[in-house]
C-alpha cells in the first residue's frame, strides 16, 4: 500500500489544448479517493498518467515520496481495473487472475496458492475454469478486480469500472469494492461520473472541471458545503440565487429583491446562493427569517415525495416535500430557506 502525491500535473496533446492544468493532490495510505466529473473534464487522463499509460507534459507523480514520473508502466506495482474489463478471452478465470503473477515469474506453487485465495475472497472459486465469454458482466468485472488485487498492488486504479453494469449489479459490485478495499487496506483512486457511486464508497472526492480541481474534500463536506456553483450543480443542487457585489449588507446577510437573506456561512465573496430542494420549507409562518411567498406552477410525483416548481419574487425554486397530501398547481405557498442550509458559492 502507498501514499500518492500528484504535483502540478499538466497535459497538452497539441501544445495548445490543455487537458490538465497544473493539478495537485495527495492520497494517504489506505484511502479510497474518487475523481468525479463529466466526460471531458480530465479525470481519465489523470488516472492514465498516474498509471504510466500516457506521458505527462509537466509535473510529477510520487509514490511513498519517490518520484515515479518516468518509471515505465510495467515497473509500477499498480493494479488497474477498466470499464471494458480487458480480460484475455483465450484464458479461463484462473489463468486471467494468474497472469500478473506469471509476468513476475513467481513460482507455480505460489501462483496457485495466491490465485486460489483471491478467487475465494472474490467469490469466483466455482468459476475458475470458465472463460470470459461464459460469464456475466458482473462476473467479468469481478475477475478483472481479482486480477488487479492478486499482485498485492501498492495502488489500485479504477476507471469507470461499474458503468457497463445494470443498476442492481452496480450496487452489488460497489459494495464488493468497498468491502475488499477495507479488508485489504488498499490505496485506491477511483474514476467515475456517478455522484452517488463515489459518495457511497469514498473517503475523499476530487471534483474536476475543465482540467482543474474545483473541490477536494470529504463526501459529506462536498454534499453539505459545495464551494462553487459548478460543484453544487453537479451534485444535485437545483436552486440558485444570483448575488450582486453591492447586495451584501454584512458577511452573514444579503439583500435580494428587497428580501434580506441570512446565512450561517461567510458570504463576502459570494456570487450566488444555493439550497437543496428538500431543505426548503413550505407553509411556514409568513413572518420570519428568509421567508417569502410564492405560487406553485408545476408538480412532479417522485414516489416518496413530491417536487414542486414555485414562482416567487426571488425567482423560481424547486422544492421537494415528503408528505401524503399533494399540493396543486396554482396554490399560494410560503417558502422558508433555513439559514443553515443556504450556502454562498463562488462561480
Amino acid at each position: 500500500m502507498a501514499d500518492l502525491e500528484v504535483k502540478n500535473l499538466a497535459k497538452s496533446y497539441d501544445g495548445k489544448t490543455k487537458v490538465l492544468k497544473d493539478i495537485s493532490f495527495s492520497i494517504k495510505n489506505g484511502e479510497l479517493v474518487s475523481i468525479l466529473g463529466p466526460s471531458g473534464c480530465g479525470k481519465t487522463t489523470t488516472l492514465r498518467i498516474i498509471a504510466g499509460l500516457i506521458p505527462e507534459t509537466s509535473g510529477q507523480v510520487l509514490v511513498n515520496s519517490k518520484d515515479i514520473t518516468k518509471v515505465p508502466v510495467y515497473k509500477r506495482n499498480f493494479g488497474m481495473v477498466f470499464q471494458s474489463y480487458a480480460l484475455f478471452p483465450h484464458l479461463n478465470v484462473f489463468e486471467n487472475v494468474a497472469f500478473g503473477l506469471k509476468m513476475r515469474k513467481m513460482a507455480q506453487s505460489k501462483i496457485k496458492e495466491k490465485v486460489v485465495a483471491m478467487l475465494d475472497m472474490t467469490g469466483l472459486s466455482d468459476l475458475a475454469t470458465k472463460f470470459p465469454a461464459q460469464l456475466s458482466g458482473g462476473q467479468q468485472q469481478r475477475v478483472s478486480l481479482a486480477r488487479a488485487l492478486v499482485i498485492n498492488p501498492e495502488l489500485l486504479l479504477m476507471d469507470e469500472p461499474l458503468s457497463n453494469l445494470d443498476a442492481k449489479l452496480r450496487l452489488k459490485m460497489r459494495e464488493e469494492i468497498s468491502r475488499l478495499q477495507k479488508k485489504m487496506k488498499m490505496t485506491v483512486l477511483f474514476v467515475t461520473h456517478d455522484q452517488q457511486e463515489c459518495f457511497a464508497i469514498s473517503d475523499k472526492v476530487l471534483v474536476m472541471k475543465h482540467g482543474r480541481i474545483d473541490q477536494f474534500d470529504t463526501p459529506q463536506t462536498i454534499f453539505h458545503h459545495p464551494r462553487t456553483e459548478y460543484v453544487a450543480r453537479f451534485i444535485g443542487y437545483d436552486n440558485f440565487i444570483p448575488v450582486s457585489p453591492d447586495s451584501c449588507q454584512d458577511k452573514y446577510h444579503i439583500k435580494v429583491a428587497e428580501t434580506v437573506l441570512a446565512t450561517k456561512e461567510t458570504n463576502s465573496n459570494a456570487k450566488v446562493l444555493t439550497i437543496r430542494p428538500e431543505n426548503i420549507a413550505l407553509n411556514s409562518e409568513t413572518a420570519g427569517e428568509n421567508t417569502f411567498t410564492g405560487k406553485i406552477i408545476n408538480r412532479e410525483y417522485l414516489g416518496q415525495s413530491f417536487k414542486y416548481t414555485v414562482h416567487s419574487k426571488l425567482g423560481e425554486f424547486q422544492v421537494e416535500e415528503t408528505r401524503q397530501k399533494m399540493r396543486s398547481s396554482g396554490d399560494e405557498v410560503t417558502l422558508t430557506l433555513p439559514a443553515k442550509h443556504l450556502h454562498p458559492l463562488l462561480k
